[in-house]
């Protein structure tokens, strides 16, 4: 499907059930087909927040004066990676464990979000994504990102930019994934 959407010359976000699966479109087959191709496309990545690191926030976290001893081996780490990473997804830690707290301090997730009165503001990578997936041919993002997106778009604005076509990989989640953004949860504790 990514070479008849990229042929049809139309803008198109493509929705994946996993982010593994959106890394595998993303870096393996996107790049391949970048190289055998006869013509020339755009494509990007885009994630939720809570996936990229806040420039701001870590400015603040590193310069703490008493850091816990439990991630100081990981400040360094972090700290090489920020200096030279393009995207700040933290996909690209591989050293930082899935279940680390120090995480949650230093991503930018939207309620720590300054916008555009931030001083990082035009460095920012979720500022980047976002411009990036505006002026690329194909975005890849995964359903949770997508549905977010349409739970806020007329109230707060969209998250991804406007798409001529919409391709889903992994339909069979979608339902649940719907479901969790646009239903109504019942409980005898609610009801009550």
């Amino acid at each position: 499907y990514l070479i008849p959407a990229l042929a049809s010359g139309r803008k198109v976000i493509v929705s994946t059930g996993t982010k593994g699966l959106q890394e595998q479109l993303y870096f393996k087959d996107l790049a391949f087909l970048h190289d055998i191709l006869p013509w020339r496309f755009t494509a990007t990545y885009m994630k939720g927040r809570a996936n990229y690191l806040c420039l701001r926030r870590w400015g603040l976290y590193r310069t703490q004066p008493s850091l816990p001893e439990t991630v100081s081996s990981l400040i360094t780490t972090i700290e090489a990676w920020a200096e030279k990473t393009e995207r700040g997804d933290r996909a690209e830690i591989v050293e930082l464990p899935d279940e680390s707290p120090l995480w949650d301090d230093i991503n930018a997730k939207g309620e720590h979000c300054l916008g555009s009165k931030c001083p990082t503001y035009k460095e920012c990578f979720v500022t980047k994504a976002r411009q990036d997936a505006a002026a690329a041919d194909l975005v890849v993002v995964n359903h949770h990102l997508f549905f977010a997106d349409l739970m806020v778009k007329d109230a707060y604005g969209a998250i991804l930019p406007p798409a001529q076509a919409v391709i889903f990989d992994e339909a069979h989640l979608i339902e649940d994934i719907a479901t969790d953004y646009f239903g109504i949860h019942f409980s005898n504790y609610r009801v009550e």
